[in-house]
């Protein structure tokens, strides 16, 4: 059995530093396990050094701190993405160049943070959990949503309306590429360019093309 982490307490005004040290200490359950009713508030506590009442601080309940840590990684991996396709768009990338490096964003975290990848797409809920408003995967949504509609917009402005679809259509794919990647026998599993070549197939399928903004050979 672990023992309990013995813990220096926070001076006066640290509170939000107490908040991200049980925040990590649920992300590395919940990716250890995947299960939420493998997490208890009691169990945090154990693993920060605190008392199960001092949860209670910062965290409603354990629905609470489950969506928080969901909504933190959603909201990391959203971040990821946009400054990406900044970064790409102040070096002068153009529209297909931007959204390449949006995906190569969205490719690293899946393969250097894989645990917490996979939380984020089956984390099993306990079956009586009541039911939440807004689940965080908007966040990861609306960062598609955007690469798409910056995309057309300079691309083919007509079609600026399809930009949700497009962005659920590229992520689902990606998504389904990635996970089909982590099936294959380890050897091939391990070489990301394969990964790449699928994804480049892929855009040139999905993304609309023009004169002006065609993917370079």
């Amino acid at each position: 059995m672990k023992s309990q982490v013995k813990r220096v307490p926070n001076a006066r005004g640290e509170g939000e530093r107490l908040r991200q040290e049980i925040l990590g200490a649920a992300t590395r359950i919940l990716e250890e396990t995947g299960r939420e009713d493998a997490l208890s508030l009691r169990g945090v506590a154990r693993e920060v050094g605190i008392s199960a009442p001092s949860v209670y601080r910062h965290f409603k309940n354990k629905a609470d701190l489950v969506t928080t840590v969901l909504d933190v990684t959603y909201h990391a991996l959203a971040v990821a993405m946009s400054e990406a396709g900044e970064s790409a768009a102040a070096a002068g990338a153009d529209p297909w160049g931007r959204v390449r490096a949006t995906v190569t964003a969205y490719r690293r975290f899946a393969i250097d943070k894989p645990r917490r990848y996979r939380l984020m797409f089956s984390l099993e809920y306990e079956p009586d959990r009541p039911p939440t408003t807004g689940h965080p995967v908007g966040t990861v949504l609306q960062a598609w949503t955007d690469t798409a509609d910056a995309y057309l917009a300079e691309v083919v402005p007509g079609r600026r309306a399809e930009a949700q679809d497009l962005g659920v259509h590229l992520w689902t794919a990606l998504h389904g590429q990635l996970i089909l990647w982590r099936t294959l026998p380890s050897s091939a599993a391990g070489n990301e360019a394969i990964l790449i070549e699928l994804e480049e197939s892929l855009l040139r399928r999905l993304l609309p093309a023009s004169e002006a903004a065609s993917p370079a050979e």
